[in-house]
């Protein structure tokens, strides 16, 4: 009894330690198994695409997670949302203005991460307490946001694809608002926390909604193209010759019709 109680004990302390992650990771198998069930590939983008700026956010205007498993989580799901959003965009013809501009976010953004460092990069002096320092080397001598500034032009560079932003613009869209988000909660900082916590949080309830209607379009116009009423409607078993006008109005009028019909055809 005594080994099951202190292997009880440490389950939940390493589930308490983890629990986070752990949430991460049934997230994303629950989604994936939704979305492979449903056989819709716009469900899993949308809806594992955006969590590492919840998780942004979280600690940022709370800090009740520890900073180490926060960096873990975030890298995480940063990796889910760069490798859903490079299947879909990977999936379309390539185009090479596209993919410069693309390239120069991506450096800029890995230049900036390396002149500051991967703590201070996830936040490590909000959120970690880690004391203020000032970066001046490049690219931090030109703008004091450059990984922002890389990651517009890196999710704004998709845009450039037509193949691409024709089926999947709300994708890039909402990545780029996000990042003007986070702009918006650097410069506001820790001082102003309670504005961070309700904006922040209004701001990301209304992307989740965004995205799920944009699954939901996307898994239409995946399944009925364009003009999609009109085809799906084509689609339905055509009524008997000569009664397609019959056919769409109501059952009472139909019915009377065929009433009519029937008189015509005894009265011969």
């Amino acid at each position: 009894m005594a080994v099951l109680s202190e292997s009880s004990r440490s389950f939940r302390a390493v589930v308490g330690r983890n629990g986070s992650t752990l949430s991460c990771v049934l997230l994303v198998l629950s989604v994936l198994l939704g979305a492979a069930l449903d056989r819709s590939l716009p469900l899993a983008v949308y809806l594992l695409s955006f969590w590492h700026y919840y998780l942004y956010w979280l600690a940022f205007a709370f800090g009740a997670i520890p900073f180490g498993v926060f960096k873990r989580d975030a890298v995480a799901m940063k990796t889910v949302s760069v490798a859903a959003l490079a299947a879909v965009y990977l999936a379309a013809p390539l185009d090479l203005a596209s993919l410069i501009v693309i390239a120069c976010g991506i450096l800029l953004n890995v230049r900036a991460a390396a002149a500051l460092g991967i703590d201070r990069t996830y936040y490590g002096h909000e959120v970690a307490g880690l004391p203020p320092r000032r970066i001046t080397a490049f690219p931090y001598s030109l703008t004091n946001h450059p990984m922002i500034l890389g990651n517009v032009a890196a999710f704004g560079g998709t845009l450039i694809n037509p193949e691409f932003r024709q089926h999947w613009w709300p994708l890039a869209g909402l990545h780029v608002a996000l990042n003007i988000g986070l702009l918006v909660m650097e410069l506001a900082g820790p001082r102003r926390r309670r504005i961070v916590r309700i904006g922040g949080g209004l701001a990301f309830a209304s992307v989740l909604c965004g995205a799920g209607v944009a699954a939901v379009g996307a898994r239409g116009k995946r399944r009925c193209p364009s003009h999609w009423w009109a085809r799906c409607w084509a689609r339905r078993p055509s009524p008997a010759p000569g009664r397609c006008i019959a056919a769409m109005r109501p059952a009472r009028n139909h019915k009377e019709k065929e009433n009519h019909e029937q008189h015509i055809e005894l009265g011969r």
